[in-house]
């Protein structure tokens, strides 16, 4: 009987209710730092400014030209057209003629339509100043992020993915030696007030380093939410406590598609977003810290108040602190065994295969996930619903995700998932000269699609390790999903000037070589977890895998029930 079966023993009692529904609510506000980029980034339609010539040739011939009449005229005569991607012609962007400007300026005469040899003999020049239509104020509009300066938009998402991996590094530490509620309450104040000092940035460098900050703070907290989660409810509800963190997060992308729409203006996004934590201060007297990181690290009378605490609650008898601490290895014990199995996983060679098959697939997955979430500003349609059926769609997922994962296999599940994910994606630039509402569903079928391979692979991946390096497994797949998170930017970047077919065909072809890799890989579902190496070798895919030196590797597999894996709940770091 483990210590989780001991002090609940076997019952989901009104304390972990309230638990996991506080541990939801906690969970919703960690979508907003993640999607800041969504506002931030939002670049609306522009072109040169040439509004100090427009309105004042305007007011001056207004006797016959209308406003609109005379802009549309002066904008034929700065701006040059382009052909884009569909063969149609619109205003350049980034360029105006080189043309002297008081030349325009004294034009009188409105019927002044210049020969087509001025327009052949015009040369170009960049535009200084730009001209945003519609509301919205961003960060692209307000610092001129466009044309020469649009590598600063791909690259601050890169500066804010890289904040992440930062926190992956350290939350995990952070968490163990300091207590999950500490880790839990510390990062999501710094979440909170990073988001509303990002939202009183003066100048671009001052935004990226608070962007950076903001992904080092954004996912810890919900790491050791997980974390506090699973170490207070029995075994057989852990899969719960960590569906009702991901329906949180799905909740969060789902609201803030009308929070977009009532925030036009970036700063007050940021600002709301930072005020919107100023309930969470009463998660100081509301969380717990949890009873295994207290019984490990000996902190008895904390630990008695909070099991008496639990008991009262829950009205059962409380469990001594020696019952507790009987169930705890030594550190002697968890060292050696971690050295030895790390020892083993780096000198086997079949081992370090699924490492590196398992670390390719999540950096996959992690491109996929963040170009087409980060994309829904670029769909037909508006933009605000988009971005509210994109977080539909990751609560979907994760519903689906428990129907099938234990009934229909995990290799199964991630290969099915992840292939209609490159279908999709693939078949997208086709769509787009079809219908344009066609590429919207198209999207979002693949927006379904990553959510669930992202959940598949946060059980699937680390299942078939040894249990002293499961988690230090699950760390290096964490490291390689920020990677595709740090490249996925540059993707998305590079479709914008309209070329979409290579992008689309590269990111299909790479998630297909996933999918092929995890041939390689056993399946996992009704098999136990393994204890050393030996075990783990044991598990075997659909195709041979390398085999260590001497000894032949079985084929007998047990069948009998697993738990879901707490290491799938702590990779959401």
């Amino acid at each position: 009987m483990n210590l989780k079966k001991l002090l609940r023993s076997n019952d989901f009692g009104y304390y972990e209710k309230r638990l996991c529904f506080l541990l939801f609510l906690s969970s919703i506000p960690n979508a907003f730092p993640l999607l800041q980029s969504l506002v931030n980034n939002y670049t609306p339609p522009f072109r040169c400014d040439v509004s100090s010539i427009v309105n004042k040739e305007a007011a001056k011939n207004a006797e016959t030209f209308s406003d609109e009449q005379w802009k549309e005229h002066l904008l034929n005569l700065t701006i040059p057209y382009e052909e884009n991607e569909t063969g149609n012609f619109k205003r350049s962007s980034c360029t105006r003629y080189n043309v002297s400007l008081e030349y325009l300026q004294n034009l009188t005469n409105h019927s002044y339509e210049p020969s087509e040899d001025w327009f052949d003999n015009q040369t170009t020049v960049s535009c200084s100043k730009f001209h945003f239509e519609g509301v919205e104020t961003s960060v692209v509009t307000e610092f001129g992020l466009v044309c020469d300066r649009a590598w600063l938009r791909p690259f601050f998402v890169s500066v804010y993915m890289l904040g992440l991996t930062v926190g992956v590094l350290c939350g995990g530490i952070v968490s163990d030696r300091y207590g999950r509620k500490f880790t839990f309450l510390l990062f999501t104040a710094l979440q909170f007030i990073v988001a509303f000092a990002t939202g009183f940035a003066t100048t671009p460098v001052f935004y990226g380093t608070l962007l950076f900050f903001s992904g080092w703070t954004n996912l810890v907290n919900y790491g050791a939410a997980v974390l506090l989660g699973s170490e207070f409810v029995a075994s057989e509800y852990r899969s719960f406590a960590y569906f009702v963190l991901g329906a949180g997060y799905g909740v969060g992308i789902t609201v803030l598609g009308p929070i977009m729409y009532f925030a036009r203006n970036w700063r007050w996004f940021m600002v709301f977003t930072g005020l919107v934590g100023i309930p969470y201060i009463s998660y100081y007297w509301l969380i717990d810290e949890s009873p295994l990181w207290l019984a490990a690290k000996g902190k008895d009378e904390e630990l008695e108040r909070v099991l008496r605490k639990v008991a009262r609650i829950n009205k059962q008898k409380q469990k001594s602190k020696e019952e507790i601490k009987k169930l705890l290895p030594s550190e002697n014990d968890k060292a050696q065994s971690y050295l030895k199995a790390g020892r083993e996983l780096v000198l086997n060679r079949t081992m370090m295969g699924r490492l590196l098959v398992a670390g390719f697939c999540w950096c996959t997955v992690s491109i996929s996930y963040y170009v087409i979430i980060l994309n829904a500003n670029n769909l037909t349609g508006n933009r605000f619903v988009n971005v509210a059926i994109s977080g539909a769609m990751e609560i979907l997922a994760l519903i689906v995700f428990h129907v099938i994962v234990d009934s229909f296999g995990r290799r199964k599940s991630y290969m099915t998932a992840m292939t209609g994910c490159a279908v999709g994606i693939a078949f997208s630039p086709l769509a787009a000269t079809w219908n344009a509402h066609l590429v919207l569903v198209l999207s979002m079928f693949c927006r379904f699609t990553t959510g669930l391979g992202f959940a598949i692979v946060y059980v699937y991946h680390v299942e078939f390790f040894p249990t002293p390096t499961r988690q230090t497994v699950m760390g290096i797949c964490s490291a390689c999903a920020r990677i595709g998170g740090i490249i996925s930017p540059y993707i998305l970047h590079a479709g914008e000037n309209g070329e979409t077919v290579a992008p689309c065909l590269g990111m299909a072809a790479v998630i297909l070589l996933s999918v092929a890799s995890n041939v390689f890989l056993p399946e996992t579902r009704d098999q136990p977890l393994p204890q050393n190496v030996e075990d783990a070798l044991k598990m075997k895919g659909l195709l041979p895998t390398i085999r260590c030196s001497g000894g032949k590797e079985k084929s007998d597999r047990q069948s009998v029930s697993s738990s879901i894996n707490l290491s799938r709940a702590e990779a959401k770091l």
